[in-house]
């Protein structure tokens, strides 16, 4: 892969967390993820993921950090657009303040919700904290749930409201703190995909010339 260097996205590090049979450790999942970035870099096409759910989280996502300022006493604050990046990860949080890194996870219904703030904290997100907070060098970071009306636009044209319910009863964050020895455990990871990624690569080259 001449001049493609991998750095794993920030969003995906869950996938760091998973031990396969494999000799490498990286298991079924992690390796149909990294031949998909394969196929993506060689051939420059690349699959936009879309849903009703990441459509909410999008067109909510203004109204998620207003309210997220409001209930944390920051004053305003604005959606993050530096990406972030070293030779192991790359990301781009969602606010970045002094003290601490915050992502949003806007829930699709009360259920979801519900389902978020009652269980232990998605290892999925904590891992893709852990990586922001080790880009960003800051120590600290918030998992915020918020549960907001649900445009129509997101929702086949039909509109569903939760304004109605305080909003302490729509929010909800968890708090994080920086773990050196999960990321050290990302990182051996990552280095393994970049070694599972060489040998694809010779392989495919071995295949095609």
């Amino acid at each position: 892969m001449e001049n493609k260097i991998y750095r794993h996205r920030a969003s995906q590090s869950g996938l760091l967390l998973t031990n396969g049979k494999d000799e490498l450790k990286l298991g079924a999942t992690m390796i149909t993820y990294l031949k998909k970035w394969f196929a993506e870099q060689k051939s420059g096409v690349r699959d936009e993921i879309d849903s009703k759910y990441f459509r909410k989280g999008n067109m909510c996502e203004a109204e998620a950090i207003d309210i997220c300022a409001e209930r944390f006493g920051l004053g305003i604050l604005e959606k993050n657009i530096v990406h972030f990046n070293d030779e192991h990860f790359n990301g781009t949080p969602d606010i970045i303040t002094d003290e601490f890194v915050i992502d949003i996870k806007c829930s699709w219904d009360y259920v979801t919700f519900l389902d978020a703030i009652t269980s232990p904290i998605n290892k999925d997100y904590e891992a893709q904290l852990q990586v922001y907070m080790h880009l960003t060098g800051i120590k600290k970071a918030k998992l915020v749930y918020v549960l907001l009306d649900t445009p129509g636009e997101a929702n086949y044209g039909n509109d569903i409201f939760y304004s109605h319910m305080p909003i302490n009863e729509r929010f909800y964050s968890f708090d994080l703190e920086y773990d050196p020895a999960m990321i050290e455990k990302m990182i051996e990871k990552v280095n393994n995909c970049k070694i599972f990624l060489d040998e694809y690569d010779q392989r495919i080259k071995s295949l095609l010339g």
